[in-house]
């Protein structure tokens, strides 16, 4: 079995029938690529390396129960996410943090454009970690400029809930990525 002659599809549907060559070759194919993307946030190798590992462990282990539609997106969504819980668990604050302190420092208009990009991505990994009624108010409440009250009418649920909801994924967001938010402020007010 080569890696050539079969797509990721193809591929997916060996592995969901416990075939190990075709996770050798998922593995092969895509090790040194999340390798590399979590070392871009992390710039530690072992760290890097244990995500990815973690990665390929899960896959192999969930291989009947998941469905994937773009491996190539799956496993980098995967990386973000590891690499976002590894920072809010504080094993890599320092290095993660750095780049942003750097982009804050700068008072180019385009660096400001990729801070704002940079942590709409972590708003949305953030949401992505949200129970599933809690990141559908919440992406309502962000992308649509609803209201609690269009929520809770769109929901069929009532406002009390929505604002709950809404508050418990503020607060946790808060938590979660304010320390990019104030790196955020100053950037704006250094530029």
């Amino acid at each position: 079995m080569t890696e050539a002659i079969y797509t990721d599809n193809e591929l997916l549907v060996l592995l969901s029938q416990d075939d190990r060559k075709a996770f050798e070759l998922i593995y092969r194919k895509y090790w040194l690529e999340l390798y590399d993307s979590a070392y871009q946030r992390l710039k530690n190798n072992q760290q890097s390396e244990d995500i990815v590992q973690d990665i390929f462990v899960n896959l192999w282990i969930r291989r009947r129960q998941v469905t994937i539609e773009n491996l190539p997106a799956y496993l980098h969504s995967a990386v973000r996410f590891k690499v976002f819980n590894y920072v809010e668990r504080d094993l890599a604050c320092q290095a993660f943090y750095e780049p942003y302190e750097t982009i804050a420092s700068c008072q180019s208009a385009a660096d400001s454009r990729l801070m704002e990009q940079e942590l709409m991505s972590l708003v949305l990994l953030y949401a992505d970690s949200l129970p599933e009624k809690r990141k559908q108010i919440f992406l309502m409440h962000l992308h649509d400029n609803l209201s609690t009250k269009e929520i809770a009418d769109q929901l069929r649920v009532s406002q009390k809930t929505v604002q709950n909801q809404l508050g418990s994924a503020i607060q946790g967001l808060r938590a979660h990525i304010s320390p990019f938010l104030l790196i955020f402020f100053i950037a704006n007010v250094l530029c």
